[in-house]
């Protein structure tokens, strides 16, 4: 009797919190993108984080997701980023205790479930959390496989008479109509930049940042200490630097191959087994009779 008690109180706050924060907030919900999954949630979760104040009680948690944030999405997003994906937090954890709890509630009112809900609702915020480490993981593994094409077509259009400026952009350019990976979506606003004439050094400084990896830092300052002098010197610091990030590239190529292996292990023993099954299974028939 209790647990149904208990899963309408929770039904009548969530409601009553979602009118509250949709009233608030849906001019809010309007103007800022969301990017993430749980948006029925999205006004009573905003209101709760708002109203507990939960990333002024929670800086060092606030600050390592804001940084995960500013990898993953760019500083165009981090504005209220953060806070949005608190409210993405909580509606997970409300999303679980709500389901668990009408589970629990045509089960007889089985406590287990609900206590089931509970420790999920607990650990899924912070699974979560650490999703935007394999997201940034594979973000940056992308940049790194696609890094050494974008610098040998910089290479050859240079070595054809073309501009850095305009190697760059003729680069991205060619990429206009296939799909915009993470990599060609920072080159396409470098480009942006590039012909609103701001300086190129302020543009591979922002690129840099943009990105957050190590490879890419690595090319565009041989870019910027080449860049003046151009010429042959110019063209070898370059194809010095290819074949660097080829040999970078193979890295991450050889790990992803061996995480696909390993992924294919589970369901290799598991058919071992099914054949086993299917094998012994006769053998044992016989035995018995």
């Amino acid at each position: 009797m209790w647990i149904t008690i208990i899963c309408s109180v929770e039904m009548t706050a969530i409601l009553f919190l979602y009118l509250l924060g949709f009233k608030k907030y849906n001019v809010f919900f309007k103007d800022n993108p969301y990017p993430f999954q749980m948006k029925w949630l999205l006004p009573s979760s905003f209101l709760i984080v708002d109203k507990l104040q939960l990333m002024e009680r929670l800086p060092d948690l606030t600050a390592k997701v804001h940084h995960k944030l500013l990898t993953l999405y760019g500083r165009s997003f981090t504005t209220h980023g953060s806070k949005l994906f608190f409210a993405e937090l909580i509606s997970a954890s409300i999303g679980c205790l709500l389901v668990v709890s009408l589970l629990s509630v045509l089960a007889g009112a089985d406590g287990t479930l609900l206590t089931l809900g509970i420790v999920t609702a607990i650990l899924v915020p912070v699974l979560m959390v650490r999703d935007l480490d394999t997201k940034i993981r594979k973000k940056q593994q992308h940049m790194i496989l696609e890094l050494p094409e974008v610098l040998n077509t910089i290479v050859l259009l240079v070595n054809a008479g073309e501009t850095v400026n305009q190697a760059w952009i003729r680069c991205v350019q060619g990429r206009l109509n296939k799909e915009q990976t993470p990599l060609y979506k920072e080159l396409a606003q470098a480009v942006y930049e590039l012909e609103m004439n701001v300086s190129f050094a302020k543009v591979m400084e922002d690129f840099s940042k943009r990105c957050a990896l190590h490879e890419v830092s690595l090319f565009t300052s041989t870019l910027l200490l080449n860049y003046k002098r151009g010429g042959s010197d110019f063209v070898m610091a370059l194809q010095a630097l290819s074949l660097e990030l080829w040999q970078r590239r193979k890295s991450v190529s050889r790990t992803l191959g061996e995480e696909a292996s390993s992924k294919l292990v589970f369901p290799m023993v598991l058919i071992f087994v099914v054949v086993m099954v299917i094998v012994a299974a006769p053998a044992l028939l016989i035995m018995k009779q």
